[in-house]
C-alpha cells in the first residue's frame, strides 16, 4: 500500500490497474527458501509463497511509472 501511495502521489493520472502492474513488474526476484510459520521442517521457495516471486522495489517502481504515458 505504501509504494502504491508513493506512485500515485507522483503520478496521480495512473489508474489503479497501472499502479498494480508497475509494482508487480518492477520488483526484484527472490530465490531463497523461506521457513513457513516458524516450523523449521516446513521450508518452501519464496516463489511458491508470493504471487510474483519478487520483493517490492520502490525506486524501480517509480522509474517504471515515469515511463508510462
Amino acid at each position: 500500500a505504501g509504494v502504491a501511495a508513493l506512485i500515485r502521489s507522483y503520478y496521480p493520472k495512473l489508474s489503479a490497474a497501472q499502479v498494480k502492474q508497475v509494482i508487480v513488474n518492477s520488483g526484484l526476484p527472490l530465490k531463497p527458501s523461506v521457513v513457513v510459520g516458524g516450523d523449521p521442517s516446513n521450508v518452501k521457495p519464496f516463489s511458491e509463497l508470493s504471487k510474483s516471486g519478487k520483493a517490492v522495489n520502490a525506486y524501480n517502481a517509480l522509474v517504471m511509472a515515469s515511463q508510462i504515458k
